[in-house]
C-alpha cells in the first residue's frame, strides 16, 4: 500500500485504502469515496486550485447512452521532450454522506499536482508515492453518473492569444519546452490570434522579421453578483451529488459564477438524463446559455468559434453517425466504434490531445463501461 501520511481522518484513510488497480500498466485505477469531501483538510483545497468528444443517443432497446472520449495529453514530471504522455484515472464511486444521490464517475488524478506532473502510469500503488491528495479525487471528476440517471461530463474550449511583442535577442529564455511554440520563416508573418496549439505563455518566433511574441490570455469567469464561484468540475460534482433530471441541472447551475482553473482555456458541460433530455451548458459573458444538442467537441456551438473555422473532424464524425441511426437507434457496438474513430492519437501528427480514457454510461440500467488509454480492446464494467 503507498503511504499516506498526510491523513488522520478514518474515512479518509478507508477511501484511500480501498484505492485498487484496474488495468495492466497503471492508467485506472478505482476507489470508494464515502466521506464528506466538501469538508476537506486545507492544505488539500489549494490543491483544487488546480479535448474531448461526447454524444447522447438511445441504444435499440430504448436505453439512453451517455458516451464519452476524455483527451488530454500529460507527461510524467511534465517532461514533454524527454518522457511519453502519460496519465492516472480514478474510478470513483461516490456517497457524499451530505448529498442526495450517489455517483460513479472518473477522476483525472494528474490534475492533482499538475504543476509538477507527478502522477502518472502506476505511482498509485507503487508502495512509494505518497497519495493523500487522492482524497481530492469526487471534485476532479471529468465525467460521471448518478443513481437517478443524470450525465455529465466537461470539454475543454480555446481562448483567443493575445501576442505581446517580447525582444527577440531573448526570446530564448523565455521557451517552454512543455508548451506548443510557433516558429514562421515568411517575412511579414504574425501568429494567428486563433492558433489551435498555443497557451497561456507559448512563443511564437518569425526568424526573417527577427520578433518575437508571447502569448498573454484571458482567464475566463462569470461575475454575476450575489452568486458563489465555482470551478468547472466542482460545479458538475454538485450537480452529481444534488440533482435527477437535465431540466432541475440546468436550473441549479443558473446559481452559480464560474471560473477556470487557469488563463487561457474555457469549458463548456454536457449534461443527460435517463428520459433523452440533454443540454450542453456554455457561458457566454456573464449569461448561462442551454443549447439544445446532443453531441460535442472542443468549439463553441452558441456562437463563432474561429479556432474551427476549417472545422473539427470528430465532430463531423459524430454529426454523421448520430444521423444515421437517429430512427432505429444505436447498437453499443456501433457506438463504441463511433468513439473509436474519433479517439485521439498524437502518433497520427494530426491530433494534439491523447484520449486518456473512454466511457459509455447507460443511464437506464446504471452501468458504466470503460476502456483505458485508447485501447478499444479492453473494457471493464461498473455500476451504481
Amino acid at each position: 500500500m503507498n503511504p499516506h501520511v498526510y491523513l488522520s481522518d478514518p474515512k479518509h484513510i478507508e477511501a484511500i485504502e480501498s484505492i485498487k488497480r484496474v488495468d495492466e500498466k497503471g492508467y485506472l485505477y478505482q476507489m470508494k469515496a464515502e466521506y464528506d469531501y466538501y469538508d476537506l483538510p486545507e492544505a488539500f483545497k489549494q490543491v483544487i486550485d488546480a479535448g474531448c468528444s461526447t454524444f447522447v443517443t438511445k441504444n435499440l432497446d430504448g436505453e439512453v447512452l451517455f458516451c464519452r472520449n476524455y483527451d488530454f495529453s500529460h507527461y510524467l514530471h511534465n517532461d514533454r521532450v524527454n518522457n511519453q504522455r502519460t496519465g492516472i484515472n480514478v474510478i470513483v464511486e461516490s456517497h457524499n454522506p451530505k448529498s442526495k444521490y450517489a455517483s460513479i464517475g472518473v477522476s483525472d488524478a494528474y490534475w492533482l499536482d499538475f504543476k509538477n506532473g507527478i502522477y502518472g502510469e502506476g505511482v498509485a500503488d507503487d508502495g512509494v508515492t505518497d497519495i493523500s491528495p487522492f482524497i481530492l479525487c469526487p471534485m476532479i471528476c471529468m465525467d460521471g453518473m448518478n443513481e437517478k440517471g443524470l450525465a455529465i461530463s466537461i470539454l475543454a474550449l480555446s481562448v483567443k492569444a493575445d501576442w505581446k511583442p517580447i525582444d527577440f535577442d531573448n526570446y530564448e529564455e523565455k521557451l517552454n519546452p512543455n508548451k506548443n511554440n510557433l516558429f514562421m520563416s515568411e517575412a511579414g508573418e504574425k501568429p494567428d490570434p486563433y492558433w489551435l496549439k498555443a497557451s497561456y505563455g507559448s512563443i511564437a518566433v518569425n526568424e526573417a522579421d527577427k520578433k518575437a511574441w508571447i502569448a498573454d490570455m484571458e482567464w475566463i469567469e462569470t461575475k454575476k453578483p450575489d452568486k458563489p464561484t465555482v470551478f468547472h468540475p466542482i460545479l458538475m460534482r454538485l450537480v452529481l451529488d444534488n440533482c435527477q433530471s437535465v431540466e432541475e441541472a440546468v436550473a441549479f447551475m443558473e446559481n452559480f459564477n464560474v471560473k477556470a482553473a487557469m488563463p487561457g482555456v474555457d469549458y463548456h458541460i454536457m449534461v443527460a438524463d435517463k428520459s433523452g433530455d440533454y443540454r450542453l451548458i456554455e457561458w457566454l459573458g456573464d449569461q448561462m446559455q442551454a443549447i439544445k444538442i446532443n453531441h460535442a467537441t472542443n468549439h463553441y456551438v452558441s456562437k463563432e468559434d474561429l479556432t474551427f473555422k476549417e472545422g473539427c473532424g470528430r465532430d463531423e464524425v459524430l454529426k454523421a453517425g448520430l444521423f444515421r441511426t437517429r430512427k432505429a437507434g444505436m447498437s453499443e457496438e456501433f457506438a463504441e466504434n463511433l468513439l473509436r474513430l474519433v479517439v485521439q492519437d498524437p502518433v497520427n501528427k494530426v491530433d494534439n490531445g491523447k484520449t486518456q480514457y473512454t466511457c459509455i454510461y447507460n443511464l437506464n440500467k446504471g452501468s458504466m463501461k470503460i476502456f483505458s488509454f485508447g485501447d478499444m480492446s479492453k473494457s471493464w464494467e461498473y455500476s451504481i
